[in-house]
């Protein structure tokens, strides 16, 4: 009996397109690389991940036609936060919501404030099996953090809290310069700097130490 040939295994990942700058989809190149997009790849449909000025991934997405996806990004709420992009070229039998979630909540790109889809949680599962000290060791937040209306109210870093801090306290934590802090207010960049820097964490128990003071 003859052996069945096995089918070729169809590619995940098809192809990629990395370190393309913003300017180009805004420039005098835009109509040859808008016709590239359009007439080279093999397929349109994907993910695709944005970066800020300093190379850091700031967003990623999921997109059935991805060059139109890129150009609703020059001008929608992400528009000033990147400068370059990489575009991965996905088959269009896989599940794209589900890699978009892995990388997400691998990543945690600033820029995603939807809690990605991964499956069931498995947490409760281990909550019981380890029984002892599971609250203490297990982590309950899956970017991004589950909060209920009264935790983000209570939790709100605005500029006028951060001033009532003063600099020097916010130039501390931070680990920078007092008039680098100073600057910050000045461009109205603070909060931006707290969330990219990671020390949001910092600032809000600073924050409730002088509540409680």
């Amino acid at each position: 009996m003859p052996k069945k040939r096995k089918r070729p295994s169809v590619p995940l990942i098809s192809g990629h397109l990395g370190g393309i700058r913003r300017a180009l989809l805004e420039g005098e190149k835009r109509p040859a690389f808008l016709a590239f997009l359009d007439s080279s790849l093999p397929v349109k449909h994907g993910l695709y991940a944005l970066y800020d000025e300093k190379g850091r991934l700031y967003y990623s997405g999921k997109a059935s036609d991805l060059p139109r996806r890129l150009n609703q990004h020059l001008k929608d709420r992400h528009g000033e936060s990147w400068e370059r992009m990489t575009l991965f070229l996905v088959a269009k039998t896989t599940n794209v919501a589900a890699l978009e979630g892995l990388v997400v909540a691998a990543a945690r790109p600033p820029g995603n404030k939807q809690k990605p889809r991964l499956g069931q949680d498995l947490r409760r599962s281990l909550r019981q099996y380890l029984r002892r000290d599971a609250d203490v060791q297990i982590n309950d937040a899956v970017y991004p953090e589950r909060q209920t209306p009264a935790d983000k109210l209570a939790s709100r870093i605005t500029t006028k809290k951060l001033r009532a801090l003063g600099q020097s306290r916010l130039a501390r934590v931070l680990n920078i310069s007092q008039p680098r802090v100073s600057q910050l207010f000045k461009t109205k960049a603070i909060r931006q700097y707290i969330r990219e820097a990671g020390k949001r964490d910092a600032v809000l128990l600073l924050l409730q130490k002088r509540n409680a003071a």
